[in-house]
């Protein structure tokens, strides 16, 4: 293993505990107050969970060949499982829109909103450098981009809902998009060649 995929293993520790911490609270928030965007982007969050930790395997073991077919499974699983989260954001938006609802989120929310920004954002500054090293990798970066990109949104949309009460589910529409988006892109690891022998990162395994 390389020195610079050596950090990879944290960086996927940490983002499986982001997720799992930060998931859970928009989650809970999200349900609790009927606001779409946080329970989306919780559910987002806590989907990033299995490919992280299978990432972290698969780079311990060299970024070869072993690991590579439960790699595809999990990405194929949670790529199917985001297209599925999208669709349902986007209809839970759309009715909200069509029913005037607006979430009752309280000085609670804009805290789980704001924190969001701040992680996300310096986990994919972290992993930007590693994108070059390895497919996995590659699309490991991406996933963190979307995820912080979705940050700000859930970020827009706390601060406008204060005076736009459509503005949640505005956000959460263009949010079911970016997750179905994601969850094509995520597909793509299904498709990861397996290393040739003597590669860089690992070979055969």
């Amino acid at each position: 293993m390389t020195a610079p995929v050596s950090s990879a293993p944290r960086l996927a520790v940490l983002t499986a505990l982001s997720g799992l911490v930060l998931g859970g609270s928009a989650l809970w928030l999200g349900v609790a107050e009927g606001a779409t965007t946080f329970w989306g982007f919780g559910a987002a969050c806590l989907l990033q969970v299995p490919p992280a930790l299978s990432l972290r395997q698969r780079v311990l073991a060299g970024l070869g060949n072993n690991g590579l077919e439960r790699e595809r499974l999990t990405l194929r699983s949670v790529s199917f499982l985001l297209r599925l989260l999208g669709l349902g954001l986007a209809m839970a938006a759309i009715s909200a829109l069509l029913g005037g609802r607006a979430p009752q989120t309280g000085p609670l929310s804009l805290g789980v909103a704001i924190l969001p920004v701040g992680c996300l954002a310096l986990l994919w500054r972290s992993k930007r450098p590693l994108a070059g090293l390895h497919p996995a990798l590659a699309l490991d970066a991406d996933r963190a981009r979307t995820l912080s990109a979705l940050a700000v949104l859930l970020l827009a949309s706390s601060l406008l809902g204060r005076w736009f009460p459509w503005a949640d589910a505005s956000a959460g529409l263009v949010m079911a998009a970016g997750l179905f988006l994601e969850g094509r892109t995520m597909g793509k690891g299904t498709t990861l060649a397996p290393a040739a022998c003597g590669g860089g990162c690992g070979g055969c395994g």
